[in-house]
């Protein structure tokens, strides 16, 4: 099986490789491949549809006197079609990132990779580019180069510098690394713990040199206006209110002992006839004593209500 898949070659102990002649290529020499179609065509022949993804076996071969910006190589594919067998052929389009159908189909709507607005957008990236260039001026171009390379001096010393610090890194043992850590760490706490303490000495200090009156130093001064001021205002405050209240409790209570009572019991008079048979008098006494007891309830009433 091996010499039928030519997985392995025999190589003689003598085969010297130099004094194999190398074979001449062509320039436009075409070379087969397995390809797959970037987008779904139509042949122009037969009208069968070719679908996106489909392999074929291809001719490749280099376009002559294509070259995107002036390095970028072009290539075209040959293929025939499944059905009818025409040949199409299509080629790739570095300016869109894509494929561009030359002959022998038609792309479908969807899967056009080259219009108008990738043209519009390529015809904008030349223009930026030979802007960028600064339009054929030389200054601007040889400006534009040392600016470019003071930038790599720039990055070349950055990435050297990196390289420098990875080799410092690489030649330290971690044993090393943590005991380093571990030290930086006890003398950060330290440090924290120094500052701590300098924070509350300080702290201390004030709270000692403030007079406090329970402190042993404390003087005591005594202002004779002041505190008999205040004991004229303490006793103006309480006192007075509660003796306003007894002595208005005295008054009404002398009030309600010195209220005149009066007594009045109600009795019906009775019309007394002289010996003469006259009463025209009776009718008169009468009405006195009526209004006399009229008097006597109103007082009654009076002595009652209040």
């Amino acid at each position: 099986m091996g010499e039928r898949k030519v997985l392995n070659k025999y190589y003689p102990h003598d085969f010297d490789p130099s004094k194999v002649p190398r074979r001449r290529r062509h320039m436009n020499e075409q070379t087969k491949v397995r390809t797959m179609l970037p987008m779904t065509v139509r042949c122009g022949a037969c009208g069968e549809y070719l679908g996106r993804g489909t392999k074929f076996n291809a001719r490749m071969e280099d376009v002559p006197g294509e070259r995107y910006l002036g390095t970028i190589r072009v290539f075209r594919f040959y293929i025939k079609c499944s059905r009818c067998s025409a040949e199409i052929a299509f080629k790739t389009d570095p300016r869109n990132s894509g494929y561009a159908l030359e002959s022998g189909a038609t792309a479908t709507r969807g899967d056009l990779l080259v219009d108008a607005d990738a043209d519009a957008a390529a015809a904008r990236e030349e223009e930026e580019e030979r802007r960028r260039d600064g339009g054929g001026d030389a200054m601007a171009a040889l400006e534009r180069r040392a600016r470019d390379g003071r930038r790599e001096m720039d990055a070349d010393a950055a990435l050297e510098e990196a390289r420098s610090l990875n080799a410092r890194r690489a030649r330290v043992a971690p044993e090393q690394a943590l005991e380093a850590l571990l030290c930086r760490r006890r003398r950060s706490s330290s440090q924290a713990k120094t500052t701590q303490e300098q924070e509350q000495d300080a702290d201390e200090a004030l709270v000692r040199s403030i007079r406090f009156r329970n402190s042993a130093g404390y003087v005591k001064r005594i202002e004779e206006d002041d505190d008999r001021e205040e004991e004229e205002v303490f006793t103006a405050s309480l006192p007075k209110t509660m003796a306003d209240n007894q002595a208005h409790k005295n008054k009404e209570e002398k009030k309600r002992r010195q209220a005149p009572v009066v007594v009045v019991s109600k009795r019906r008079c009775v019309p007394t006839v002289p010996a003469d048979g006259k009463s025209h008098d009776g009718g008169h006494h009468a009405d006195k004593s009526e209004g006399k007891a009229s008097a006597g309830d109103t007082e009654a009433n009076s002595g009652a209500l209040q």
